[in-house]
């Protein structure tokens, strides 16, 4: 295929999960035989067997479970292999097949990254996961760019391989895996520096572990009872950052810093936003650094992906809300291909006003993502 010029795009897909069709022994090649060794990766172990017991396993969502399946089953390639992990396969089933020009990809297997409690292991698996995603991705089709991913738990380790991924200018960003720890916080600003020096936004994404691991991002009330109730209340960790990302004045101290919040909805936006506005102007001795509204700070350098996008019964309704929210500027589009829940671009733009259509298609991608898309 013919690279589009930058202006040219007509669309670009800001959520696209590649899946590892052997699970974490595709990352062998890419750990030394000591890392192999501590993860439980080597080759002494018959890893074929499934439920096996001595491997590392990246925390994930084990107790809701979804009756749909998590995965779209007609995304598996001819040969059977997982929904998601050919490469040659999701070019030609969701690139070409929707006129996509550059898919954004965000590992699905490391999501949860941030939940192990082990620091070293963590930033093993984060290296050798950008080393398997650019080989095997980012070399099988130009149109593919990706998130390289760091094991936040060590901060300094994570900057360097920030610095070390991102020498790959396919990598468009830095996901950012979620903690109990507030993105606010002071303990990710090295990752912030490194991410801000090379002109990589902050992606962060569902993790699957939300109020079920220690260590993984809570949730509000107590641990719900349904598949239905954890994944529909999980907006309300997305609150929670950028709350503590506008409060903590990340955006004064990182000024050309953009976080991109995929897959988090957009309803909540308008609260945060106004009750912000409100509180800091009777509180403002409490962070003097803000030197402007929060809700300015957030259109400048907050982003939003579009799946899952709201669908009220009254379309006026969702066009209000993203008058409110300044979609114009703030919203990406994404598909969260092989994803139960994806959202096909034919109908999901249908419903858009046109001048929020026009610019999330494409251009509010190429200004967040840069030269790098």
């Amino acid at each position: 295929m013919t690279d589009p010029a930058p202006g040219r795009y007509g669309l670009v897909d800001c959520d696209v999960h590649p899946i590892m069709a052997g699970g974490m022994t595709d990352l062998r090649p890419h750990l030394s035989r000591g890392a192999q060794r501590r993860l439980g990766l080597d080759d002494r172990r018959n890893l074929s067997t499934i439920g096996h017991r001595e491997a590392v396993s990246i925390p994930r969502n084990m107790l809701y479970v979804n009756q749909a399946g998590v995965l779209r089953d007609d995304a598996r390639a001819p040969d059977g292999s997982s929904p998601g992990s050919d490469p040659a396969f999701t070019a030609e089933q969701l690139l070409d097949g929707n006129g996509i020009d550059r898919a954004v990809l965000i590992g699905g297997e490391v999501l949860g990254l941030g939940a192990m409690p082990d620091p070293d292991a963590a930033a093993m698996i984060a290296s050798a996961y950008n080393d398997w995603l650019a080989e095997t991705w980012l070399d099988a089709d130009e149109r593919y760019r990706g998130y390289l991913v760091v094991g936040v738990q060590d901060p300094q380790q994570a900057a360097a391989e920030v610095r070390r991924a991102g020498a790959d200018e396919r990598f468009v960003g830095v996901l950012l895996p979620l903690t109990n720890l507030l993105m606010g916080q002071r303990h990710y600003y090295p990752i912030y520096e490194a991410a801000a020096e090379l002109g990589l936004p902050i992606g962060v994404h569902p993790n699957s572990g939300e109020g079920i691991f220690r260590t993984s991002p809570p949730t509000a009330g107590g641990t719900p009872t349904y598949y239905v109730e954890w994944h529909t209340g999980l907006s309300q960790v997305f609150a929670a950052n950028v709350t503590s990302l506008l409060c903590h004045g990340v955006f004064e101290r990182f000024p050309g810093l953009k976080v991109v919040i995929t897959e988090g909805g957009l309803a909540w936006i308008p609260d945060v936003m106004w009750r912000l506005d409100k509180n800091v102007k009777g509180l403002r001795d409490e962070v003097p650094w803000l030197r402007r509204l929060p809700s300015e700070y957030l259109v400048d350098h907050v982003r939003f992906t579009s799946q899952p996008l709201p669908e009220p019964r009254r379309r006026a309704h969702l066009h209000t809300l993203l008058e409110i929210v300044h979609a114009e500027r703030t919203l990406m589009f994404s598909s969260d291909y092989p994803h139960w829940d994806f959202d096909d671009p034919r109908h999901a733009l249908a419903s858009l006003p046109a001048n929020v259509r026009e610019r999330m298609t494409a251009q509010n991608a190429i200004e967040t993502f840069g030269d790098r898309l």
